[in-house]
């Protein structure tokens, strides 16, 4: 098989549900990392595009963080509703930015 061109990256960080700071996994971030597995084989692309849990990605007050690369575009707040967009956006049209997702440029956290 060969190597991936694209890597998708999922937060499913989980913190204990006494922290001060929020995670991506009490929101959904599992359902949404299914759903980009699941589209992916679905459009037949698993030969280029490689979806992968991770943990935190520094971003957590900003909901659900994708990150796609070579194309180093950051996602926040995303849902199982916006997989679609992102795949058809940024992964079909070669690194096209999906506006209304896009993270601001903010430190880590």
């Amino acid at each position: 098989m060969p190597h991936p061109q694209i890597q998708i990256l999922v937060c499913l960080n989980e913190r204990p549900p006494e922290s001060a700071k929020p995670s991506c996994a009490p929101r959904g971030s599992l359902a949404v990392y299914h759903r980009f597995k699941d589209r992916v084989k679905e459009l037949g692309i698993r030969d280029r595009v490689m979806v992968t849990r991770t943990g935190c990605l520094k971003h957590c007050s900003q909901g659900i963080t994708v990150a796609v690369w070579p194309f180093n575009l950051w996602y926040r707040g995303v849902t199982v509703d916006d997989v679609e967009e992102i795949l058809q956006r940024t992964v079909l049209e070669d690194g096209r930015e999906v506006e209304r997702l896009r993270m601001p440029d903010i430190p880590w956290e």
